[in-house]
């Protein structure tokens, strides 16, 4: 069983909007209303942009896990989409889709890296502390506690 993380093929469409909705009803309904979904029915024009990228990771032909990067400005990329099927968990495929997202942000000489979430999503809270992120803000909206992640990369001239 060999996992391959990769950019996003067209084909992929069906699979990571399956992946990515069926995670987001089953287990963070409370907020549902807090994060648009267009970029999932959208991903081939929303992630087109020369700093955007959209990464799956695959065993065979099966998508089981997701990473966005999508440039805020000139010096920040916003991470996006961290998401990874219940049946792959623990294994480090997180950790492996965040480094290769972060890979990505250096190569493209950003200098930050923001990750907005909620206090419900605790896994990916987790995954990003470890790798480098650090809490920045919390905000309440209603039921839903917005959290931001900053991770800072090295500077480099542009």
């Amino acid at each position: 069983m060999e996992i391959k993380i990769r950019k996003f093929k067209e084909q992929d469409q069906p699979q990571v909007q399956k992946l990515i909705s069926t995670i987001l009803k089953t287990e963070f309904d409370h907020a549902k209303e807090t994060f648009t979904d267009y970029d999932l029915t959208h991903i081939k024009e929303i992630y087109s942009g020369k700093r955007d990228v959209f990464f799956v990771a695959v065993i065979g032909n099966t998508v089981i896990g997701t990473v966005a990067i999508k440039e805020d400005d000139g010096n920040t990329a916003l991470l996006r989409r961290i998401f990874v099927s219940r049946e792959f968990r623990g294994i480090g495929l997180g950790r492996k889709l965040i480094i290769k997202a972060v890979e990505f942000c250096e190569e493209e000489q950003f200098r930050v890296i923001n990750f907005c979430s909620t206090d419900k999503m605790e896994a990916a809270n987790k995954l990003c502390r470890k790798n480098g992120f650090l809490r920045r803000a919390c905000m309440t909206l209603g039921p839903v506690k917005l959290l931001k992640f900053t991770r800072r990369l090295r500077a480099t001239k542009r």
